[in-house]
């Protein structure tokens, strides 16, 4: 019961997200598009990596971590990790653009995926 109510929650969130967008793209210059990509794009940036590594630190079982902490503690790890990690890529001779800063948001979130799922298997087998 647990999984279907997130996948309600996830589908509520792109509702949300998306009216967002419409109502944006309708209150400005902007066309649905540039809406779609500002908001989704913060989302995206903002929210998510974040979102993925607080779980890395604090794993459901271990230390309890509500809803809302864990969504402050997803802005700020995002805010910390994404910046970092494009600067330190750019040191090393990686252009900064918006296709780079995708891959890069892309590479921390199967990063942190990874060490999620890789956990729970060794957890189910022990």
């Amino acid at each position: 019961m647990k999984g279907i109510s997130w996948i309600f929650g996830g589908i509520a969130v792109f509702i949300v997200l998306e009216v967002v967008t419409v109502i944006l793209g309708v209150a400005t210059e902007m066309t649905y598009l540039e809406s779609f990509r500002v908001i989704f794009g913060s989302v995206y940036v903002l929210f998510v990596p974040g979102l993925v590594w607080s779980f890395v630190f604090f794993p459901f079982g271990e230390k309890k971590v509500d809803i809302i902490e864990r969504i402050a503690l997803s802005f700020a790890l995002s805010i910390a990790i994404v910046p970092l990690a494009v600067f330190y890529l750019n040191l090393i001779g990686l252009k900064i653009s918006a296709w780079s800063s995708f891959l890069v948001v892309l590479v921390l979130i199967i990063a942190g995926l990874s060490v999620v799922i890789l956990r729970r298997k060794r957890r189910v087998f022990e």
